[in-house]
């Protein structure tokens, strides 16, 4: 067993102090993504001196994982301007270790039921330090190894997407179809001539207006 990590750790357990022309950015587990740190309209912003308080000792080895209320959200860091709250914890990955495959291991189910079994309070669940700490990872010793993994991952997730697209694309045309046959039902432009001289002659056939009578007299 190897430690995978150099550093690890969580942000501000408290309120810095906001400013509205601050150059950095105040970032929690909602702005981890994908990946990706977002910087969304409403994240707060701090000013050097906050930064220079708060920062802490992240590099192109940090790995960020949201534990706390909604448990693993992921993003690399980027030299983005940010200092991180309480439900961010961050760790740098030791030498030979791909970041990127720890960061998917953080996205399965196996990680996510260890954190959630392991957290704490009832609504909103909290991930402790010590607990991500204990949490063992499957890792292949060679580094090769590692990113041939992830390459096998990547290629994978990338045809789930296109599947994805496909299916949702076929939605939007049913949707499309959909509306257009109610459309066309409502301005009586749905059956043919013939297809409706055909359905006249069947016996329990009866007009609109009759069946308009039949559902006014029994809401009376």
């Amino acid at each position: 067993m190897i430690n995978i990590t150099t550093t690890l750790g969580d942000g501000l357990h408290g309120t810095p102090k906001y400013s509205e022309k601050g150059e950095y950015y105040f970032i929690n587990g909602n702005n981890l993504s994908d990946g990706k740190i977002l910087i969304k309209p409403d994240t707060k912003r701090v000013d050097k001196e906050e930064f220079e308080k708060y920062k802490k000792n992240l590099n192109q080895s940090t790995v960020l994982v949201s534990i706390n209320g909604t448990i693993g959200n992921t993003a690399f860091y980027k030299d983005e301007p940010v200092i991180l709250g309480k439900s961010a914890c961050y760790f740098n990955v030791a030498e030979g270790i791909s970041k990127e495959y720890i960061r998917y291991n953080l996205k399965t189910p196996a990680f996510i039921n260890y954190a959630i079994k392991n957290a704490t309070g009832s609504t909103i669940k909290n991930v402790g330090l010590k607990t991500m700490r204990d949490y063992l990872v499957p890792v292949p010793v060679n580094k090769n190894e590692q990113n041939q993994i992830v390459r096998e991952i990547e290629s994978r997730l990338s045809i789930c997407d296109k599947v994805e697209q496909s299916i949702s694309e076929a939605l939007e045309k049913a949707e499309a179809l959909r509306q257009s046959i109610l459309k066309k039902a409502f301005e009586g432009k749905l059956l043919t001539k013939a297809e409706i001289a055909k359905c006249k002659q069947e016996a329990d056939y009866e007009p609109a207006s009759e069946l308009l009578k039949k559902i006014k007299a029994e809401k009376k």
